[in-house]
Order: C-alpha cells, then sequence, then structure tokens
C-alpha cells in the first residue's frame, strides 16, 4: 500500500535487511473484512527481492469492458479497453466483485482483495482484485476455483527504441508543447525512469539517450518524449533485446 507504510534497514548476523511494516488481508477470518499488520522481508543482501511496490505513472487499461474510476458511488471516467490512466496513488481494499461460473449455470460471488489505483483523471479505478479463498461455493454444492484478475497494466520502464521515420521531439517539460531541447531520430535509443499521461498521450521521461548513430549522447535529466497515444500511434518501443541496440 503506498500509504502508512514503515521500512526498516538493519544487519542481522552480518546481513543487510530491509523490513516493512504493511497491511495485508486477514485470510482467516475473511468474512469480517479485516486487515491484520505485520512485517515482511523486502530484500536481503546477496538475495533477489522478495516484493516490490506497484508502479506509479502510465498504465493501459487491459480488460475488455471499460474501466470505470469512482468517487464514492459516483462515477469519474469510463475508460475504454486499450486507452491509459495516470495512477497518482495505490491503496487495499475489500471488494465483493468476484464471480465465477458453475456449469450447472449458475454464478457464485465471492471476496477479493481490490488494489484501487488513485488516478489523475479524479476517483479511484480498480489495477487488479486477488481472491481471499482459492475456491467459492456454488449453491449446487460444487466447490469452484477462483483467480486473480487484472484491468490494467503499468507502461514499462527501460530502454526504449524510437521507431517513428519523422523521429519524435525531445522537450524540456512533461507537456508535449513544453519547449524543444532536439529531436531523437529513428533508431535512436533512450532509457525511460519515469512515465505521465499528457493530453492523451503516454510521456516518458529519460535520462539518457544514444543516437542511432552513436554520434550523439546526453546524460541525466535530458527531457521528456512521447512513446505513444491510444489506439495506435507509437512513437517508441520497449526493447526487449540486447541485439536491438545500435
Amino acid at each position: 500500500e503506498s500509504q502508512g507504510l514503515s521500512m526498516l534497514t538493519n544487519d542481522f548476523e552480518g546481513v543487510r535487511t530491509v523490513r516493512a511494516r504493511c497491511m495485508m488481508s486477514s485470510d482467516d477470518n475473511a468474512s469480517k473484512k479485516r486487515f491484520k499488520s505485520g512485517w515482511i522481508t523486502l530484500s536481503e543482501e546477496g538475495n533477489s527481492e522478495t516484493a516490490s511496490p506497484i508502479p506509479v505513472g502510465a498504465h493501459v487499461v487491459s480488460s475488455k469492458e471499460p474501466l470505470m474510476s469512482y468517487s464514492g458511488t459516483q462515477i469519474k471516467s469510463i475508460l475504454p479497453s486499450g486507452s491509459c490512466m495516470e495512477v497518482d496513488a495505490t491503496r487495499l481494499e475489500f471488494d465483493e466483485s468476484g464471480t465465477v461460473k458453475c456449469d450447472c449455470g449458475q454464478e457464485s460471488s465471492y471476496p477479493v482483495i481490490a488494489v484501487k489505483a488513485l488516478i489523475s483523471l479524479g476517483g479511484y479505478a480498480t489495477l487488479f482484485t486477488h481472491p481471499v479463498s482459492r475456491t467459492s461455493p456454488c449453491a449446487c454444492g460444487k466447490e469452484l476455483l477462483t483467480g486473480q484478475r487484472q484491468y490494467a497494466n503499468p507502461v514499462e520502464l527501460g530502454v526504449y527504441k524510437i521507431i517513428q521515420p519523422d523521429g519524435v521531439f525531445l522537450t524540456e517539460g512533461i507537456g508535449p508543447n513544453t519547449p524543444i531541447v532536439t529531436t531523437l531520430k529513428q533508431h535512436a535509443c533512450v532509457e525511460v525512469v519515469e512515465t505521465r499521461v499528457e493530453e492523451g498521450c503516454v510521456r516518458g521521461k529519460i535520462n539518457v539517450f544514444l543516437s542511432c548513430d552513436l554520434s550523439e549522447m546526453s546524460g541525466k535529466n535530458a527531457g521528456w518524449i512521447s512513446l505513444f497515444e491510444p489506439p495506435s500511434f507509437v512513437w517508441a518501443e520497449i526493447v526487449s533485446d540486447r541485439e536491438e541496440l545500435p
């Protein structure tokens, strides 16, 4: 959860460990919809991370149905599949929205833990849900399997390659109409360290870029570029293979 999280770094028997106090669902008392608090290990020196934060910034709606954000019971925005939104913060909530259909034709509802996102358009939207229990009883007597449901995915950070033949403007500010620093040509590579949504366009903050012919390189705080604008216009794509780098 993005709020109310405390962290502790200590040395235990010579191993540096990062611990976090957090809230989690109480599986053994799901009907009362309670959270319990405790401590978990986020990382331990010499080992991989055991937990990572849910990213803020740009997310893309991945569900087939439109995703709605709410302020209380009031609908603040309706986001169609494939559209983008900017996440400012996240929190956990209990929800009764989980349903699973049985072979007998009946539906069974079950409680879930929902990760809610405060978005820049206003209100909270559900990023994904996780069932409190693995099964849900149907009225016919069968035990039905439940599962996690994803409604939106974060835009990846990392190295991107410019794919537009006309290149893309590198600007000083987040907005696409802020002063232009330079034009990055097709096949140039950039490292995106932050994403935002401006005027319906996903923008990426870059701290380094490398031109396609290796003749130009810039260091920290280089500026912002447009990555893509739903539904189909794309300026840059994530690099998944080192062979794609210049």
